[in-house]
């Protein structure tokens, strides 16, 4: 892995000033800093969320430079109309930054009470595996939720194929949130680890699309470790010393340093605390070793 620096004012003003951003899951959180951070620097972001009041008081903080769109990023024609509003009333898009996602398994984890965390690890909301009898007929299982993949797969499936489509008369940057549980196991979360697995094989492979790189489109991708959101309160992680912890505006500098990168495509970014390491260099060396060029396909 190689350590890199924050980047400079000066590389973020010239890559995003005056440069029309879009942010999804922006109400809170780090969509919300990375919203924040690119206002500041002069882009004009439009902050996308569910929740239309939290996005009002987010463009509040954030000032002119920032508007809101309220969107189900699971619905396919919720965005096709998101993008083209914001392409015919603000202008083109430049920057696109996937970061929207829910986990609900975690809140298995937020619960200290024996009893209630019990009577949670018996549902397959929270435990994929749990032996939940179906409501209608008991002596059956009850189906597991996938619901999560909807926002955390399917609104980037469907956020970069929208993206690409216009940006490819002149070209943009495109960066989407992962996780570090994209690279390695979390036994508590399996569907949000599977989720931001398919997330990486998804932003890894359409990085390197031909259509993708002859349109001067580059798609690179933070992973952060454990980030002090409201995703993740009351879990002891977050109180534990020992813990190396990420703000959400650690995860924006994280962010505006993917997109700012020299020759950023097909590079992802593990985040740590105030450290952002490049990581896929090291996985691509790897992979060169294993997979011959003339046999993949």
């Amino acid at each position: 892995m190689t350590s890199i620096p924050r980047p400079s004012i000066d590389i973020v003003q010239c890559i995003v000033d005056n440069q029309v951003a879009i942010v999804t899951g922006a109400a809170r959180g780090i969509g919300f800093a990375t919203a924040s951070l690119l206002a500041e620097y002069g882009a004009r972001v439009i902050l996308v969320d569910l929740r239309e009041d939290d996005l009002k008081a987010a463009c509040d903080k954030i000032g002119a430079q920032s508007t809101y769109e309220v969107c189900d990023l699971s619905d396919w024609d919720q965005q096709v109309n998101l993008f083209h509003r914001v392409s015919t009333t603000i202008g083109p898009i430049n920057l696109l930054v996937c970061n929207a996602a829910v986990n609900p398994e975690i809140a298995l984890l937020q619960v200290s009470d024996p009893a209630n965390h019990a009577q949670m690890n018996s549902q397959v909301r929270f435990n994929y595996l749990a032996d939940e009898k179906n409501h209608q007929k008991s002596d059956t299982l009850q189906r597991p939720s996938t619901t999560l993949f909807e926002t955390n797969l399917n609104s980037v499936v469907f956020g970069l194929k929208l993206g690409i489509h216009y940006m490819k008369p002149y070209g943009g940057r495109i960066v989407v949130v992962a996780s570090a549980g994209a690279y390695v196991p979390i036994p508590s979360q399996p569907l949000y680890s599977a989720s931001k697995h398919a997330v990486l094989g998804l932003v890894r492979s359409t990085a390197l699309m031909d259509e993708v790189l002859r349109s001067g489109i580059s798609i690179s991708w933070v992973a952060p470790w454990l980030t002090l959101t409201s995703m993740v309160e009351g879990l002891k992680a977050t109180t534990n010393p020992d813990n190396l912890k990420s703000s959400p505006g650690d995860v924006a500098w994280a962010i505006l340093a993917a997109a700012a990168a020299e020759a950023p495509n097909g590079k992802g970014y593990w985040v740590q605390g105030t450290a952002i390491s490049e990581v896929e260099r090291a996985y691509g060396e790897v992979a060169g070793q294993l997979i011959s060029p003339e046999n993949r396909f």
